[in-house]
């Protein structure tokens, strides 16, 4: 990992785990836009295997501890999804653990904040009393949202740490160009794909189940906007909701995928063993921080953009 020598002393040395997925590559976008972060290089984490994952970690981690100026990692790495099972679990705190342990093992020169992205619907899952906000209980329903707790309780290890902030943010449905489509979840994605492939979707939630939908590109300049704002302060901890603030319904996603798609999604609905993890009501507070940051993208425009996104990939498939 290589420290820039032309950092500024106002600029935070910036390093994203997870920098491939829909949410980290947005926040190597939104780095690279700031004028208040810049973007460390740092070896890509060989996800593949465990042993060389935590090798790569602890390289970053060391690099870390060596920098002069202020630092920050965005931790946007997890392949969970509703319906993991404990042992996919159990790897990902595993090496979430190992990186914050040698983090922590050593000093530092510098001060720094780690930033974990967490999920709200995940922990929020069997909460009541919607809508939920930086102050609610979480209750998770399933094996996800418990890991999402996991990671956010090994995270509290370095709140005796001196030098180092710890920061959550509980993010809403994140959606955008970029979704992982091998993965079950993603509503939007999916439904622009089947809509272009047309092919039948299922869905196992009733239509009119709410949810807060957060452009990628928002989210992104979120985390950088409470990663700034517990920088200046005392606190050596902090948890945010990050959403948008609106509900919106199942049905309402599917009526805009069609009008941006000029083809109604072909949808069947049905119930999975996944369905009982799903509230139905997930509205969300999203906190002053995150409001003050945000640039709200309409969820037609990034319906839009997610949509044209696709279809490139698809025309240039048929090309190719």
């Amino acid at each position: 990992m290589t420290v820039g020598s032309s950092t500024t002393a106002t600029q935070v040395g910036s390093v994203v785990v997870g920098a491939r997925g829909l949410l980290g590559s947005a926040v190597v976008r939104a780095i690279r836009a700031s004028e208040h972060f810049m973007l460390d290089d740092a070896p890509r984490v060989r996800w593949g295997s465990p042993v060389a994952a935590t090798e790569d970690l602890s390289v970053i981690a060391s690099a870390l501890a060596e920098r002069s100026g202020p630092w920050a990692v965005f931790w946007c790495a997890g392949a969970g999804v509703n319906g993991m099972d404990r042992a996919a679990a159990d790897q990902e705190v595993a090496q979430f653990e190992a990186f914050l342990s040698r983090l922590a093992a050593v000093p530092h020169k510098g001060a720094g904040v780690v930033f974990l992205a967490s999920s709200a619907g995940g922990v929020f899952a069997g909460s009541t009393g919607a809508p939920f906000s930086d102050a609610s209980p979480a209750v998770p329903l399933g094996e996800y949202g418990r890991t999402k707790l996991r990671l956010e309780a090994a995270l509290d290890t370095l709140d005796g740490h001196g030098s180092i902030t710890s920061v959550v943010g509980r993010f809403s449905n994140i959606y955008g160009p970029g979704q992982d489509l091998d993965k079950q979840q993603g509503l939007i994605s999916h439904l622009c794909r089947s809509t272009l492939h047309r092919r039948p979707m299922s869905i196992f939630v009733p239509l009119d189940t709410l949810r807060d939908y957060v452009f990628v590109d928002d989210a992104a300049r979120m985390a950088l906007a409470v990663v700034r704002a517990h920088r200046s302060s005392s606190a050596r901890s902090g948890l945010h909701v990050l959403a948008s603030g609106s509900a919106t319904t199942v049905a309402t996603v599917i009526t805009s995928v069609a009008a941006v798609a000029g083809s109604k999604p072909l949808i069947v609905q049905g119930v999975s063993p996944l369905t009982s993890m799903q509230t139905h009501d997930l509205r969300l507070v999203p906190s002053p921080v995150a409001l003050r940051a945000s640039e709200e993208t309409p969820l037609a425009v990034g319906i839009g953009a997610t949509w044209r996104d696709m279809f490139a990939q698809f025309v240039g498939a048929r090309r190719g």
